[in-house]
């Protein structure tokens, strides 16, 4: 039975590191240097160093989390990476990192964050010959990489007009408005949000304010903003931005874009989680990557599959929740991909569709193993076009038993605080044919 199918609606989702691209200088048959053994200051480059082949395998896999002002311990530093070498390779050999949730065997998606069996030769070999420098001159030019992902451009920078100190130590949900003074129409292919405190913001969405009422909630409120659970208090709004710990920011897939309309504010919602930084206050900001005037991209829109009709029972490790709903709007929609989203006792989700007269689904998406720490915004290499007759079907599993150290005694419903939970994807949809 069809819970909740929306046209319009929020976008909650978390990306992650930089996407996977291949770096040069990948041949896993180089020959040890033992001039160059526990070196690490030595020029010698007839082996695997630091600047020649693993700063850029870190640079395009890993950087994103691990470097000074992201969300996790800095791995730009030589001397560093040699220290933790035996973690980093036994996690990179076993695939643990880079993470990339999505099953693999489900469907191509773009930009494959995955490191190749010569990248982790790469590392392990430079751990066995005592993790030499190398010459800096040695390393490859950036621009002559195969970038698999290009970050988005910043073309129209967004600040929030003043800084916010969040109270308490619970999560906190505000909702901020900046207008982006636009004089015409905008297509929007990419965007970036760009944290000021990373310590305490947990995610960050930008909804258009199309009907202008978000003004006067930040004016009947007292401090920067206006308390906004769950999205930015109106109905009359589309979703342009999505930020996550670790998110290199997002580019729409296949010559894609969203719109937003001359004199249309936006509203910039912040999920701060005040006890990463007690007393901090935050200034984010977010960036647009717009297409030029005569550039053609299809328009698109997220579209939400929700059940917010949850149920999760104390003691239950594998309790499922979901709907299946068939095509029947009259148009087709072409699926893009989408960012799925669930709190911390989830366990796996997966969004699938059933062809009339077939016994079977195949799959659209699918996490097999969830982790609220990893989150990002999939496409797909071929957008599927979902057809009237379609049947689709959105999956989640949950664990609320003692094996989940985030269980509780007590049973758990839909919300938007971190100890409740959601089900739901934020898909990129199409009008097709």
């Amino acid at each position: 039975m069809v819970r909740c199918l929306m046209l319009s609606g929020l976008f909650v989702v978390a990306c992650n590191s930089p996407e996977k691209s291949s770096a040069a200088n990948t041949s896993s048959s180089r020959q040890h240097d033992t001039a160059g053994e526990g070196d690490t200051g030595g020029l010698t480059d007839d082996g695997v160093t630091w600047h020649k082949d693993v700063n850029p395998v870190l640079d395009q896999h890993c950087h994103g989390c691990h470097s000074q002002g992201s969300i996790s311990f800095d791995l730009t530093d030589p001397e560093t990476v040699a220290l933790l070498g035996e973690a980093i390779v036994g996690a990179t050999q076993s695939g643990l990192m880079p993470p990339w949730p999505p099953d693999l065997e489900c469907r191509p998606l773009l930009h494959e964050r995955t490191l190749s069996d010569e990248e982790k030769a790469i590392l392990s070999d430079w751990i066995d010959r005592g993790a030499p420098v190398g010459d800096p001159a040695t390393a490859p030019d950036p621009d002559a990489l195969d970038h698999d992902f290009t970050p988005p451009d910043s073309d129209l920078i967004l600040t929030l007009p003043e800084p916010y100190t969040p109270s308490g130590s619970a999560d906190d949900y505000r909702c901020f408005v900046v207008d982006p003074e636009l004089e015409e129409n905008a297509l929007v292919k990419g965007f970036s949000v760009h944290p000021d405190n990373a310590a305490i913001v947990h995610h960050v969405l930008v909804y258009t304010d199309i009907e202008h009422q978000a003004a006067a909630r930040d004016a009947a409120e007292d401090g920067p903003g206006y308390t906004c659970y769950g999205g930015p208090g109106f109905d009359e709004t589309s979703v342009i931005g999505a930020w996550a710990p670790g998110s290199p920011g997002v580019v729409l897939p296949h010559d894609t874009a969203l719109s937003i309309d001359a004199g249309t504010p936006l509203v910039v919602q912040v999920h701060y989680s005040p006890a990463g930084d007690p007393g901090g206050s935050d200034q984010s900001s977010v960036s647009l990557d717009l297409a030029e005037p005569d550039e053609s991209l299809q328009p698109v829109f997220f579209v939400p599959f929700v059940d917010g009709n949850l149920n999760i029972p104390p003691g239950a490790s594998n309790h499922e929740e979901g709907f299946r709903f068939t095509m029947d709007f009259g148009v087709n929609i072409a699926f893009f991909g989408g960012g799925p989203h669930m709190h911390r006792l989830g366990k796996s989700i997966s969004v699938k569709r059933r062809k009339p007269g077939d016994s079977d689904f195949e799959c659209l998406m699918d996490i097999p193993k969830w982790d609220f720490g990893y989150q990002e915004i999939y496409f797909l290499e071929e957008p599927v076009v979902l057809e009237d007759g379609d049947e689709v079907e959105l999956k989640c599993t949950f664990n609320n038993s003692e094996t989940n150290p985030y269980a509780t005694d007590e049973m758990v419903n839909w919300g938007d605080a971190t100890g409740d939970e959601m089900c739901l994807v934020y898909a990129l949809a199409a009008l097709s044919g």
